[in-house]
C-alpha cells in the first residue's frame, strides 16, 4: 500500500462506492447525526476526474440509499440523479479543489458538536478516542448561515487546511478523510469525543491528556487495521439496528407475491 494509507484498496466501481457512500450516510445517521431531511456526505469519484457523488435532498441520512445520490460536477452541475442537490455544494466542491487527499466530505449537525461549536472552545482529548483531535481544531466563524457560495465554500476550505475536521460556529461539523470509511469513523468520534467532554463537565472541571501523549496514543490507535476495524464494528451495528425493517420488507414482499398467486 502506498504513502497515502488508505483503508481499502481504491474503488474504482462507481456502484461500489456509491454503496459505500450511501451506508455511510446511515451509520452517521444512526449514530447522532440525523437532523431531519438536513446533512450530507461527498465521495470525489474514482472513475472520472472533477466529479462527485453526494446525497441528495429530501433524505434524512438515515434513510439515504444508492438511488438517492445524485453526482456533481466540480463547475456546480448535477450531471445524474434523480433527487436535487443539496445547496452546500461549495463546502464539498471547494474542499475536493484545495484539498487532493480528500476524497470524503462530511457536513452534518449532531447535537453535541453542534452545541460545542458555538462556545468557541478548544476541544480536550478527555478520552481515547478524542486524542485524534487533540491538536486543536479549527473553527469556520465567517458566518453561521449556511455555505452556499463559491466564496463561503473557499474561506472554509482555506480555514480547515489540512487538518480532518473544522467547527462551523453554532451551525455543525466538517469532517474529511482519504476514504469514506476514514471520514465516517472521524465524524462518530468526534461527536463521541465532545459528548464525552459534556459528561466530564457534569460531574466537575476534568484533566486531559497532555499533547505529547495524546500524540503517541494518536499513532497507536488510529492506523489503518485499527481505523478499518472501527468502520466494520460500525456497519455491524448497522446491520443489527436495520434488521427488523429488512425481515418487514421481506414479510412484504413475500406477501404481495402470495397475492399474486
Amino acid at each position: 500500500m502506498s504513502s497515502t494509507n488508505k483503508l481499502h484498496e481504491e474503488k474504482t466501481d462507481p456502484q461500489q462506492l456509491k454503496e459505500t457512500l450511501a451506508l455511510a450516510c446511515r451509520i452517521l445517521g444512526t449514530e447522532g447525526h440525523d437532523d431531519l431531511n438536513l446533512g450530507h456526505l461527498s465521495a470525489r469519484a474514482k472513475d472520472q476526474a472533477g466529479l462527485m457523488y453526494m446525497k441528495g435532498r429530501g433524505l434524512c441520512l438515515s434513510e439515504v440509499r444508492a438511488k438517492d445520490l445524485v453526482t456533481i460536477d466540480f463547475d456546480y452541475k448535477k450531471v445524474a440523479g434523480q433527487r436535487d442537490a443539496h445547496g452546500e455544494l461549495p463546502i464539498h466542491i471547494e474542499i475536493y479543489r484545495k484539498r487532493t487527499d480528500v476524497n470524503c466530505v462530511v457536513h452534518t449537525h449532531p447535537l453535541y458538536a453542534t452545541a460545542f461549536s458555538a462556545t468557541g472552545q478548544r476541544l480536550r482529548p478527555v478520552n481515547n478516542e478524542s486524542v485524534l483531535f487533540a491538536k486543536p481544531l479549527p473553527y469556520f466563524d465567517r458566518v453561521t448561515d449556511l455555505v452556499v457560495t463559491r466564496a463561503l465554500g473557499g474561506a472554509l476550505a482555506a480555514e480547515l487546511g489540512e487538518e480532518k475536521a473544522i467547527f462551523m460556529k453554532n451551525h455543525g461539523i466538517v469532517v474529511v478523510g482519504e476514504t469514506i470509511e476514514q471520514a465516517t469513523v472521524r465524524a462518530f468520534l468526534l461527536e463521541k469525543a465532545v459528548k464525552t467532554l459534556f459528561v466530564a463537565k457534569v460531574f466537575g472541571e476534568p484533566g486531559w491528556t497532555d499533547d505529547e501523549e495524546a500524540d503517541r496514543k494518536a499513532q497507536r490507535i488510529f492506523t489503518e487495521p485499527k481505523t478499518k476495524a472501527m468502520w466494520a464494528a460500525l456497519v455491524r451495528q448497522l446491520e443489527y439496528k436495520e434488521a427488523p425493517l429488512r425481515i418487514l420488507t421481506l414479510l412484504e414482499e413475500q406477501m404481495a407475491k402470495s397475492q399474486l398467486r
